[in-house]
This record gives C-alpha cells, sequence and structure tokens, in this order.
C-alpha cells in the first residue's frame, strides 16, 4: 500500500515543485486582489453572508464560498500574497489526486499516474495557482462529483448518484450555474457506461441535492436585497456576459489557445487522436473506457464555453484534467520497452528530479511574476508615512480594484466621494484619491498633496 502511494504522491510533488517557488513574488493584482479584499473583509469587520467590495458597495458579482475560503486564510495568516495562494495549491492539489483516483475507477493505476503526472506539469492548471482562482475551486467540487460517478461506473452503485450532488451545490457556490452542466455530462456517461437505467437518480437525487446546498445563500441574499440581486447576478453577470457583443474572439478562441499553449503535451494528445483513427469502428464502439468519457466531457465543455460571447483562459480550466486522461492513454500504450520498465520500477529517479527543480527554481534570482505597481505602492507607503487614517480618505474616479489594493495593504477601506455626499457628509475639506494626468488636474480639487504618475491625493472643499 505504501509503495502504490508513493507513485501517487509523484505528480503531487511536481505540482508543488511548479507551484511553491517564489510563492510571495509580485503583487495583488485583478481578480486577485479583488477577491482578497472582499474575503478578508467578510471575516474582518464585514458580513459572512453578504460579501462587499468596499465599506458600502454589496458585491453581487459572485457566490461566496471561494471567498470564505481564502479570506479564512488572509485572516489567520495576515494580508500577504502567500496566504491568499496557499488555498489555491490546496484546491490544485485535490483535483490531481480526484483526477487520478476517477482515472483508477475506470483504468490502471499506471494511466491514473500518468494522468497525473501530465495534469501537474500542463502549464495552464498550475499557472493558475498563482491566483485566487474561483475557477479552481469550483473545479475541485466538480472533479469529486467526477470521482462519485466513477464510482457508479465501477460498482453499479446508486449512492454516488445521489451524494455527488452535494459537491455540484457547492460548484454551484463558487460560480454561479455553471456547475449544473455536470448533469447532461454525466446522462451520458451512464448511457455510455450501459447504466443508463441510472440517469434517473441524477434527476431525483443529485439535481435537488444540489439546490439543497446552493439554495439557501441565494434565498437569503434575494430575500434581503430582491430584484437588484437577481438582475445583477443572474442577468449581468450570466445573461448579458453571455450575448455581450464588444467580444472580438473567435468560437475557436479556445481551440486556437489551447494548440498554442497545451505543450508538450499536445503531442500525446495528437497521438492519442491518430491511435483512435487507427482503431477499427467495430473495435471502437466496444470501448468503454475513460478516454471515451473524457471526450465526451472535453467535447461539451468545450462547445459550452465556445458559444459563451464572454472568453477567458480561466474558463477552460476543466478540460485539463479530462485531456491528461485522454494523453495518459497514449503515452501509456507507446510501443516502448524502457519506458515500460520504467514505470514497473516505480518511476525511479522522478521524484529526486522534482525535488532538485524546486530548489533550483526557489534559489534562483528568477522573476516569475510582475513586480509591484509602483504608483499605488507609492501611495500606500504615503499614507502610512504621514500617518492618515484611510477611513478619512474618500476615492474618484478609480477601478475598484485599485480601492480593494488599498484595504489589502493597509486592511481600511476608502471611502467613496460620491456616496458620501450622497450621506450626508459635512466635512468642508476631504482627501480624495483620484487619477488624472499631471498636467490636467480637474478645475473642482484644490492642492495636490501626493502625486506618483496618474495616482494623486488631492483636497476638495465642500461647498454648504
Amino acid at each position: 500500500m505504501s509503495r502504490r502511494l508513493k507513485l501517487y504522491l509523484i505528480p503531487v510533488l511536481i505540482l508543488l515543485a511548479f507551484t511553491l517557488p517564489h510563492l510571495d513574488q509580485g503583487e495583488f493584482r485583478r481578480d486577485t486582489v479583488r477577491y482578497a479584499a472582499i474575503g478578508h473583509y467578510m471575516w474582518n469587520g464585514g458580513s459572512l453572508l453578504t460579501p462587499y467590495a468596499n465599506a458600502e458597495k454589496i458585491y453581487f458579482n459572485k457566490p461566496p464560498l471561494a471567498l470564505w475560503i481564502h479570506g479564512f486564510f488572509l485572516k489567520l495568516f495576515g494580508l500577504n500574497l502567500v496566504a491568499a495562494r496557499v488555498p489555491s495549491i490546496l484546491a490544485a492539489v485535490g483535483v490531481l489526486a480526484l483526477s487520478m483516483l476517477s482515472v483508477r475507477n475506470l483504468g490502471t493505476r499506471r494511466e491514473a499516474v500518468i494522468s497525473g503526472l501530465v495534469l501537474a506539469s500542463t502549464y495552464e492548471f498550475f499557472r493558475r495557482t498563482r491566483e485566487i482562482s474561483l475557477d479552481m475551486w469550483q473545479l475541485f467540487f466538480l472533479m469529486i462529483a467526477v470521482w462519485l460517478i466513477t464510482k457508479t461506473l465501477r460498482h453499479g452503485a446508486r449512492w454516488p448518484l445521489v451524494v455527488c450532488g452535494i459537491p455540484i451545490g457547492s460548484a454551484l457556490m463558487c460560480k454561479q450555474l455553471v456547475g449544473l452542466i455536470m448533469l447532461p455530462i454525466f446522462a451520458v456517461w451512464l448511457a455510455i457506461g450501459g447504466q443508463a437505467r441510472l440517469i434517473i437518480w441524477l434527476v431525483i437525487g443529485a439535481l435537488p441535492m444540489s439546490i439543497l446546498v446552493a439554495a439557501p445563500w441565494h434565498l437569503y441574499m434575494y430575500s434581503i436585497f430582491g430584484e437588484s440581486f437577481a438582475r445583477h447576478f443572474f442577468g449581468r453577470e450570466v445573461i448579458e456576459r453571455a450575448q455581450r457583443s464588444d467580444q472580438q474572439n473567435s468560437a475557436f478562441y479556445y481551440l486556437i489557445e489551447n494548440s498554442r499553449t497545451y505543450w508538450p503535451w499536445m503531442i500525446g494528445l495528437i497521438y492519442a487522436i491518430w491511435l483512435c483513427l487507427k482503431k477499427s469502428q467495430r473495435s471502437l464502439s466496444r470501448r468503454r473506457g475513460f478516454v471515451v468519457l473524457a471526450t465526451v466531457w472535453v467535447g461539451i465543455w468545450l462547445v459550452a464555453i465556445s458559444i459563451f460571447a464572454d472568453k477567458k483562459p480561466n474558463y477552460a480550466l476543466p478540460l485539463y484534467p479530462m485531456l491528461s486522461w485522454i494523453v495518459a492513454r497514449a503515452l501509456c500504450r507507446l510501443p516502448s520497452s524502457h519506458l515500460k520498465h520504467w514505470y514497473e520500477r516505480r518511476l525511479p529517479g522522478l521524484a529526486p528530479a522534482a525535488v532538485a527543480l524546486f530548489l533550483i527554481a526557489a534559489l534562483a534570482p528568477i522573476q516569475f511574476q510582475e513586480p509591484p505597481e509602483k504608483h499605488w505602492l507609492k501611495l500606500v507607503n504615503w499614507v502610512k508615512a504621514t500617518e492618515i487614517d484611510i477611513a478619512q480618505l474618500k476615492y474618484a474616479n478609480i477601478e475598484q480594484s485599485d480601492v480593494c489594493y488599498v484595504y489589502v495593504k493597509t486592511g481600511k477601506w476608502m471611502k467613496s466621494l460620491r456616496d458620501a455626499r450622497a450621506s450626508g457628509d459635512s466635512s468642508e475639506n476631504v482627501l480624495v484619491v483620484t487619477k488624472f494626468p499631471n498636467d490636467a488636474k480637474p478645475a473642482e480639487f484644490g492642492e495636490v498633496l501626493f502625486s506618483s504618475g496618474p495616482v494623486h491625493v488631492v483636497s476638495q472643499r465642500h461647498e454648504r
């Protein structure tokens, strides 16, 4: 048992070798800074049930489960990049382990371990651990459901079909509606696996269970905020983004991206396709292996994200575990006695190579991430040096991510100038954080107290 466990741990070790070096490098940016601030505030002065994007603005964009997880780590270990990224690494390790266990339910141990090696070294998979990734947590819960379904396919048991609704509901608490695509995929899997009679259990078991898990928070938000929540959460974040006209990406966006980034494993994928075409139609129809299931998954998921107008590389994350299944099947059929002998000897040298890779990457002065954004960092340092209370600052005409960056660096929210005025703030002189070109200060602002690039702190007198 311990020798078999060591085989499964080698892909995990490789994943950690790629993800842990210089984990504190870079800066809070883009979605990561936003999710870090929102998640931390949920545990530190805000509400666990209602996400806030600053002290006043409610965040209707995403469900809270992944924000809870990352926020808890940031509350426990401080507002730093390591604490922000470790949960994503844990989720990736979970995805990797569940993917291998699922293959083992349907194939050989060799195929499971090789699929783990492929997934662990897939760039588009492991690079998501350097950010707060709602997609990675969504995939983690979906892979729990996959593992349960493969148990049904192996043993014919019904209970996994009902229980898989729990992780699907958890996925719905990471990103809205996406997890429901699992139900038609699983239905096709059961039909291919010769267990079509069990599809009804997805309808009467998994679907109600997933709703039971996800519905309470959604109903709570609707009971408090009504149509404004529903319009933003489902209308703007789902329907409008699915139909947005400002996207210029082709329907083949993900095929093009994968052909550009899925190396070196694109060679194995091409070989897998060649092996499939080489088979006769009769022999292909008799195969009920995990490659067919993985192909169904990739096909349905690829069509779904391709017809969705808003296209981003992270939406393709669920493709990579299943692509690793397909590639592993092909690699295990390479006509090489040396590779077979290497596996039978339990992959000697691979674990030490992963450790060596980690040490080299950790000790080498490699810049994996972009350096901090100097203008906002200078602002934060100026605020700390002058001992200005962040709560006294107002902001205007800056992006939400910039507001979140100041929170992450100080632990306090700035207030919106517009909201402060609307709430009857009678302060005569206020300090406003804003952005404008150095030679184009708006007339309503007074003295410039701080300036770095387009970022300024100015005074403004309130006319009563």
